[in-house]
């Protein structure tokens, strides 16, 4: 059965759209080297999941919110350490699609990839990948195929923000001709009226991933 629901303006399904195959968990893995440094699992705190609320990077303390994705940051070996993915790390596209837009962020940019899958109502599946600095060259129109680097994770010693480099990643199903690429950003993410958002856990599971989109109809 489907439900859905809504948080702090925030609307979400669960469960999100069927599994279908993705490389991004083994690319992201494979990519950084993280095989050779004894990688086990992704480690997330409190708060880096999603729909929490607390913000893992400032102790644990409510965000003012809940969370609209995934926060990627840190892994665990076999032998007990805990490392960093890092800044510079090589972020790759979930699915092929197309650049519509992107926008700056308090850590760098964020990029937004429209995708060619939709539910029976129009809604079109977006991936969504937060403080990068962009792959040279992409820009709203560019093509990513699969396997493209949509970029890496931004250096955050520069800005005056008690972060860590990381990735943030969120998935979400826009209706047709509400946004155009000019006007997708994180506020249109946060408008329910506009925008629904998935769990993105998924693709980081090992079933890695999201395609077809649930018969659940647009909220009105």
């Amino acid at each position: 059965m489907q439900m859905r629901k809504k948080s702090d303006s925030v609307s979400f399904e669960r469960p999100p759209i069927s599994h279908a195959p993705s490389g991004f968990n083994g690319r992201l893995i494979s990519w950084n080297g993280l095989l050779e440094a004894g990688f086990a699992a992704w480690e997330f705190l409190p708060g880096m999941r999603f729909l929490e609320r607390a913000a893992w990077w400032r102790g644990g303390s409510d965000r003012g919110g809940v969370h609209e994705g995934l926060d990627i940051c840190w892994y665990r070996t076999g032998d007990g350490r805990r490392l960093s993915l890092g800044a510079g790390a090589r972020i790759p596209v979930i699915y092929e699609g197309e650049v519509v837009s992107v926008v700056e962020d308090f850590l760098g940019s964020t990029v937004f990839v429209a995708h060619a899958c939709r539910d029976a109502w129009g809604r079109r599946l977006h991936t969504i990948y937060g403080h990068l600095a962009p792959a040279a060259g992409l820009a709203p129109g560019s093509p990513l195929v699969d396997g493209a680097a949509v970029g890496v994770i931004a250096e955050t010693s520069g800005r005056n923000v008690p972060v860590p480099p990381h990735v943030h990643i969120s998935l979400a199903l826009v209706a047709g001709g509400q946004l155009s690429g000019t006007r997708l950003d994180w506020a249109s993410l946060r408008d329910p009226t506009r925008a629904t958002l998935l769990d993105p856990m998924s693709i980081m599971s090992g079933v890695a991933g999201e395609r077809h989109v649930p018969n659940a109809p647009p909220q009105g």
